[in-house]
């Protein structure tokens, strides 16, 4: 089942200082080194991973709030290598990851996730940061319904309406769980900044 876009709205913050042509042309440096993890999903796409997207480091790279322990659990395609840990998200609990660097187009988030008895939906939101660290802007992407998670899935593309931003650098994402009881389990967390599309 595929997400349900609560919304789709940027809100522009003005950048404390001019920054560099750099930083307001988008042109940034990679976010290191690509693969094509949803190939098999008929997503040829060319993703960056998120630090520590399989949490197999542990909560290192993102900050947890609520009840958000690491567990024994993994998507089964292994799509970023061997692994056995995913994040789980109790009621009202969120994370917050690393921040990736991010070109001036619309990015799109990817990555798996499954209910463990959830009644509420897993919401998905980007914070968009300048050189500075400074937020240039907030997009929430929109919410996963439990109904089409039962067992692990990836997510469906989700893009943004908008492009990011002016003086954006970087992008974070936040997931957050909107159920009041049972969890929602997350792996493998990518971005996709089309970056090749600048060449």
């Amino acid at each position: 089942m595929s997400a349900a876009i609560v919304a789709a709205a940027v809100v522009s913050i003005p950048a404390a200082s001019a920054g560099t042509p750099r930083g307001l042309l988008g042109l940034l440096p990679s976010c290191g080194a690509t693969s094509h993890p949803f190939t098999p999903w008929g997503d040829g796409g060319a993703y960056c991973a998120f630090p520590n997207l399989g949490f197999e480091s542990g909560s290192t790279g993102w900050k947890l709030s609520g009840s958000a322990p690491v567990v024994a659990a993994n998507e089964p395609w292994h799509v970023s290598g061997p692994g056995s840990h995913a994040l789980q998200l109790g009621p009202g609990a969120s994370a917050l990851s690393s921040p990736l660097p991010v070109s001036l187009l619309d990015p799109w988030l990817r990555f798996f996730a499954r209910s463990a008895g959830a009644n509420g939906s897993l919401h998905v939101q980007v914070y968009f940061r300048g050189l500075t660290g400074n937020l240039t802007g907030l997009l929430n992407f929109g919410s996963f319904s439990p109904a089409g998670y039962s067992s692990w899935k990836p997510t469906q593309k989700v893009l943004s309406a908008l492009a990011l931003p002016l003086l954006t650098s970087t992008a974070q994402v936040r997931l957050t769980s909107q159920a009041r009881s049972g969890s929602w389990q997350v792996d493998d967390v990518y971005l996709d900044p089309r970056i090749a599309k600048l060449g």
